[in-house]
């Protein structure tokens, strides 16, 4: 435990782990769910009907920059901790997963799809031309960011000139006119909100009692509503652009102000679960996903929907149970999710 943790009340440290729990749980069901729609029309297991590629849309504005903007009010905390403890940590909890699963989705391709795919993955691990080139280039953005923070930290900077470095980097490739979905427009894009995510947390009961005012929801509403419609209509590319960075900074806008209010219940709980589990989940479900395509679909005789639900259930249930293995088996957790290294500093 912090000592930030050890002089707040227990029940607003408690309170504050269940909603963030809770918002990052739904964040991951929504990635999930997105590349089941994904992949599965892509494969051919099933056709999307045109709400699932509708609410894929709107889910896809909102994701990614929710989850960076949750790991960005960590930071502070983390950060405060030293160097010493918070790049190992990084190194042993994002680089090391990140290297070892995408060593797994090597693996599948190679036993599935030797087309001359493969060749082009591992000269992009770091970098890819194409950020959707693996599925885990999440983990790859989020262990740069940290790296930024401490950077900041050393010069001491502020984190809040994070943000205004993305913000920044950003409104120059507009001026260029960069192409939508490359790697650099994410990567700007999002360091932005991870590093409001990081100013967020030092305000975050003046942003909540703004936020949830009825006439400032109402009004963050609207402001969401607007680009996602611009973007499932075709309009405009919307996702990852500086001009419309406004649409999840509302969406983000509306949880902080009504999910610090969530209590944990026994709806809750399983989405907790996932949450304070999400590398597991992350990591896993799409290679689950692809597997389950290539080799189990064609012999299940059900529709898409049914198709729909399996690969769903196949992507949050085995994650699920390795979690549960891992915690029994400590090798298997070191090896695949998370080195034993640095041990957390227990608190006398």
């Amino acid at each position: 435990m912090t000592t930030a943790q050890l002089t707040e009340p227990a029940t607003h440290v408690s309170r504050r782990a269940i909603w963030m729990d809770v918002v990052r749980g739904l964040a991951i069901i929504a990635v999930i769910y997105g590349h089941t729609e994904a992949i599965g029309r892509v494969e051919q297991v099933f056709s999307s009907a045109e709400w699932m590629v509708v609410t894929n849309k709107v889910l896809v504005l909102i994701r990614m920059p929710l989850l960076m903007f949750l790991s960005g009010m960590l930071v502070p905390r983390s950060i405060a901790r030293g160097w010493r403890s918070f790049l190992p940590g990084k190194f042993t909890k994002l680089a090391w997963p990140y290297a070892v699963w995408i060593a797994v989705f090597v693996v599948v391709l190679w036993l599935y799809r030797d087309d001359g795919t493969l060749s082009t993955i591992p000269m992009s691990i770091v970098w890819p031309e194409n950020p959707n080139q693996t599925p885990l280039w999440y983990l790859r953005n989020l262990f740069f960011y940290y790296l930024i923070a401490q950077v900041l930290r050393w010069l001491r900077l502020p984190l809040w000139s994070g943000a205004v470095l993305g913000l920044t980097i950003s409104a120059t490739q507009l001026m260029a006119n960069f192409v939508a979905g490359t790697t650099e427009l994410r990567f700007a894009n999002l360091m932005t909100f991870f590093f409001l995510g990081a100013v967020a947390m030092q305000y975050r009961e003046a942003i909540t009692n703004f936020c949830r005012k009825p006439s400032v929801a109402i009004v963050l509403l609207v402001m969401f509503i607007v680009p996602a419609y611009i973007y499932v209509t075709g309009i405009a590319p919307v996702r990852y652009r500086l001009e419309f960075i406004w649409g999840p900074l509302a969406f983000i806008g509306l949880i902080l102000g009504f999910a610090p209010a969530i209590t944990s219940s026994a709806w809750t709980k399983p989405i907790e679960f996932i949450g304070r589990n999400s590398l597991y989940f992350y990591v896993m479900h799409y290679p689950l996903l692809l597997i389950y395509a290539w080799s189990f679909s064609a012999h299940v005789n059900t529709g898409a929907a049914g198709q729909f639900v399996i690969m769903m259930a196949v992507a949050l249930v085995i994650p699920a149970v390795t979690v549960h293995l891992a915690n029994r088996i400590p090798p298997l957790k070191w090896l695949f999710f998370e080195l034993p290294w640095p041990r957390p500093k227990k608190v006398s």
